[in-house]
Order: C-alpha cells, then structure tokens, then sequence
C-alpha cells in the first residue's frame, strides 16, 4: 500500500509523462510562420487601440512608452493564460510569444498615439 504523498506524486509523473507524449517530434514551418502572423495580427489591433487610448488620456514622453509596454504585457498575459495548456502544440517556444513581436506594434502604436495626441490636445 502506498502513502498518499506518494501517490500524487505517481500521478504527477503520469501526467508529465502524458504531456511529454503530446508535444510534437517536429513542427511544420509553415504552420510555425502562421501561428507567429496570427500573433502579430493580433497585437498590431491591439497596439492600435492603445495608441488611441493613450493619444486621447494625453499621456506624452516616457509614459506613453510606459503604456505600450504595459499593453504588449497585458495581451501577452492573456494570450499565454488562454492557451496554457496547448501553447507547446503551436510554437516551439512558447517564450517567442513575449519576445519576438514586441516591435511589431510599436509604429502603428505611435503613429495612433501621436495623431489623437495631436487632434485632441494640441489643436
């Protein structure tokens, strides 16, 4: 008979042992470029808005960079929780999700920033 910590602990290793089953042997490139496309055409809306929403608060200067990277962090945070579980099926590493777009909506991020910035509080 076994203690009960040491039947969790059996059950943890099972399930390790069933997740490391599931992750692929190897990934399909293309399927790799269209995961990646649709996170970076999910973060340039994303980006978009914040850019509007800090255009038309007036945040300017550091602050506004301050409020991108809090909005690249937020859809970041959400986009990992939901898809937690399965994010190894998708990317090779998961981590790309944080690192490797974290340019691609800044222009469209300023760009919004700066004319709503303008429109409203400048003229």
């Amino acid at each position: 008979m076994l203690h009960p910590q040491q039947m969790q602990e059996q059950q943890q290793q099972q399930q390790e042992a069933q997740a490391a089953s599931i992750i692929p042997e190897h990934y399909e490139m293309e399927y790799i470029q269209r995961n990646n496309k649709t996170v970076s055409f999910c973060q340039i809306p994303i980006s978009i808005l914040g850019g509007a929403i800090a255009g038309v608060i007036g945040f300017s200067g550091v602050y506004g960079f301050l409020f991108y990277f809090f909005i690249y962090i937020t859809f970041c945070s959400l986009f990992t929780l939901k898809e937690n579980k399965n994010l190894h099926l998708y990317f090779p590493n998961p981590r790309s999700i944080w690192f490797d777009s974290i340019g691609a909506g800044l222009m469209p991020y300023i760009l919004f920033w700066t004319f709503l910035y303008n429109i409203i509080h400048i003229y």
